[in-house]
């Protein structure tokens, strides 16, 4: 029987079979071979990240373009866009407003001192219902209704009593980005703002009125903005 190095008699010839020792003259066995690690798979999240000094999609740990490292560095605030001067804001139009149509003893009086004989036709009406309309959309159109000639007014002032100094197409209130305005659209006897006995508003002319303002058509119609 053969003895390893220890002193142990083995009945086998490379290993002792009793500390597992190889015996003499035996040749050692080859280490196993250690599989080298498979590489790292990068998260599927990288392929969809990009840099986020330039732009540029990731393909690895560095970005190509600028050397923008994925890993350490810290994430990358988008640069502060310089605002412009600031803009004043744009004023609000008032809402809620409306027109009281109704009848002026006074400022028939003056239509009465201005057309002077031509005036005796006319006679102030013993009672005119009050209207309202209220201040919407765009645009509102003041005048007398006719089938005939497809005139529709937004504010009708066909009566009864009809007031024969309004035109049908007389004039139009149009909205403006702060309030509203009156324009007087050629009609025959003017339109006034406020003061009846100064001259009448420049035809084609925005006007603007506000709630407290009297606008004046016809030989006895005024039309009160309120809020």
């Amino acid at each position: 029987m053969a003895t390893c190095h220890k002193g142990h008699e083995s009945a086998t010839a490379d290993y002792c079979d009793v500390c597992g020792a190889p015996m003499a003259g035996a040749a050692p066995a080859p280490a196993p071979a250690v599989p080298a690690p498979a590489p790292e798979a990068a998260p599927a999240a990288e392929a969809e990240q990009a840099c986020p000094v330039c732009g540029a999609p990731r393909a690895g740990r560095f970005c190509e373009e600028d050397g923008y490292d994925f890993v350490l560095a810290p994430p990358v605030a988008a640069a502060p866009v310089a605002a412009g001067p600031a803009e004043a804001p744009a004023p609000e139009r008032p809402v809620g407003l409306q027109v009281v149509v109704g009848a002026d003893r006074a400022y028939f009086a003056a239509i009465q001192a201005m057309a002077g004989e031509d005036a005796g036709a006319l006679v102030f009406p013993r009672f005119v219902a009050e209207r309202r309309f209220p201040l919407t959309g765009e645009q509102l159109l003041i005048g007398r209704r006719s089938r005939s000639r497809g005139i529709h007014p937004d504010i009708d002032l066909v009566g009864p009593p009809e007031d024969p100094g309004v035109s049908h197409v007389h004039a139009l209130l149009v909205a403006q980005p702060d309030g509203w305005a009156v324009v007087d659209l050629e009609s025959a006897n003017g339109t006034y703002v406020n003061d009846h006995s100064a001259d009448p508003i420049a035809p084609n002319s925005p006007v603007r009125v506000k709630a407290g303002d009297r606008i004046y058509v016809g030989a006895w119609t005024s039309l009160t903005v309120y809020q």
